[in-house]
Formats: C-alpha cells, sequence, structure tokens
C-alpha cells in the first residue's frame, strides 16, 4: 500500500468508526507504521480538508466530524490532476515551473483520497523520456538558480545582468530588460530588449548561465512588440486555438 491509499484507508477506518475515537498507535499498528508517520499522514488529511477532530489525554483519539464528508477546495477529477501533473512534466523546465510543480502537488493533496488514489494508479502508467544531456547536481542547482532569478525579474518589471552562451558556445556579459517568455519548438526563451545590442531579443533559458537582478526598474515594454516576429502564432497560457 502506497501513501496515498493510506491515506485514504485512514480516513475510511476514521469514517467506519464513527463516533467512537481512534487514536494514532491504534491507526499506526492497523496499517504497519509508525506513530510519527501516521501523525504526518493524520495532519496530511486535516491539511486536505478532512474534518479531523482531535481529542487529547490517554483516553483521546481522532474523529471525523459532521457528516463524514471532507471539506476540499477544489473539485477535480483524477484525470483532470493527472493532465496538469503530466503538461508540468512533460514542459520542463519552463518558467514559473518549480512554483507549477508544487502548486499542482498542493492541489493532489487537497483533494479527496479516493481521487489521489486514482491520480497516483494514473501516474503510475506515464513514463516521461529524460532529454538533454545529463548534467551534475551542481549544474542543474545552478541552472534553476538562474531561472528563478529570471523569472523574478520579469514579474517585478527589473533589469537582469546575463552571461549568456550561444549556439557557437561563446559567452558574453549582457544587460537586459527582462519583458517576458516564448515557447517556440520544445525550447523557452526570455523575451527581453537586450542593451548591449540596443534591439529586441530571444534568450534561450538553457542558454543562461548566470543571471543577477538588479534593482533597476525599467518602462513597462508591450511583450508582442518586443517579441516581433515569430513563426506561426502564438497564444497564452490557457487559451486554445
Amino acid at each position: 500500500m502506497n501513501r496515498l491509499e493510506r491515506l485514504y484507508a485512514v480516513s475510511e477506518e476514521i469514517r467506519r468508526r464513527r463516533p467512537s475515537l481512534v487514536s494514532a498507535r491504534e491507526l499506526a499498528d492497523k496499517f504497519g507504521v509508525s506513530r510519527r508517520t501516521m501523525e504526518r499522514d493524520l495532519a496530511s488529511l486535516r491539511n486536505s480538508g478532512v474534518p479531523l477532530y482531535a481529542s487529547p489525554g490517554r483516553s483521546g483519539g481522532q474523529q471525523i466530524l459532521g457528516s463524514g464528508a471532507g471539506r476540499h477546495l477544489v473539485s477535480l477529477s483524477a484525470e483532470e490532476i493527472t493532465g496538469l501533473l503530466m503538461a508540468v512534466t512533460a514542459s520542463s523546465p519552463m518558467p514559473f515551473g518549480t512554483a507549477a510543480t508544487a502548486g499542482a502537488e498542493r492541489v493532489l493533496d487537497s483533494l479527496p483520497g479516493e481521487v489521489q488514489v486514482s491520480v497516483a494508479e494514473l501516474r503510475g502508467r506515464v513514463r516521461v523520456a529524460r532529454t538533454g544531456d545529463p548534467m551534475s547536481p551542481t549544474s542543474v542547482r545552478s541552472g534553476q538558480r538562474s531561472r528563478l532569478v529570471v523569472e523574478e525579474a520579469v514579474r517585478l518589471g527589473r533589469v537582469l545582468n546575463l552571461r549568456y552562451a550561444n549556439a557557437e558556445g561563446a559567452v558574453t556579459t549582457r544587460s537586459v530588460e527582462a519583458v517576458g517568455f516564448y515557447r517556440g519548438g520544445s525550447d523557452w526563451f526570455l523575451i527581453a530588449w537586450c542593451r548591449l545590442r540596443a534591439d529586441r531579443r530571444l534568450f534561450r533559458l538553457d542558454r543562461i548561465r548566470a543571471a543577477t537582478m538588479t534593482a533597476e526598474l525599467f518602462a513597462a515594454r508591450d511583450v508582442d512588440a518586443t517579441l516581433g516576429w515569430v513563426p506561426g502564432t502564438t497564444m497564452q497560457p490557457g487559451q486554445t486555438g
């Protein structure tokens, strides 16, 4: 039994034994885990909206209040949340990818136990090929840090100092106005006004060797005007057609 299955089974066990209280020790013994693990499971259930009430003391325990139906902030099917998780994985590395992964997992944690179990089943049937050359952990962390800095500069409208490698590997230092992001083919780019070239430029995110955000704010630029020509059409996230 994996953790998601156990969470669902724990909530059902507590619901089944209403109005009796069920201690964390009883639950830990029943599901073959440590008491600390069970306490974490119970905390996860509370965070996901299950109305658990904990009565302290030697004879205390857990009880589900009300009708036993959990209060959930969102209502998504297993297919919908699995699709979101797949989109995040298939599009990585992408702008705000770290935040997207954390957000998708948080949404998953807020869903009823039976949906979480179904999502775990569907996720287990999907594989995504790793792309690109293998990178050392240090290179991965460095790339993630640079991407987070670029994301923040776009969000705040700040000037960035970049170390950028072109297709031949030559590295230049640039001061750019971080306007937005563009995806072309399988690659993500920073849409920017390059002060070195005094012109608009696209900087492929995986070629940014280092990024430092300055305190300088720049006058807002139109994203499409800065992007200029692009092959085919463009659209905003979430749009279709």
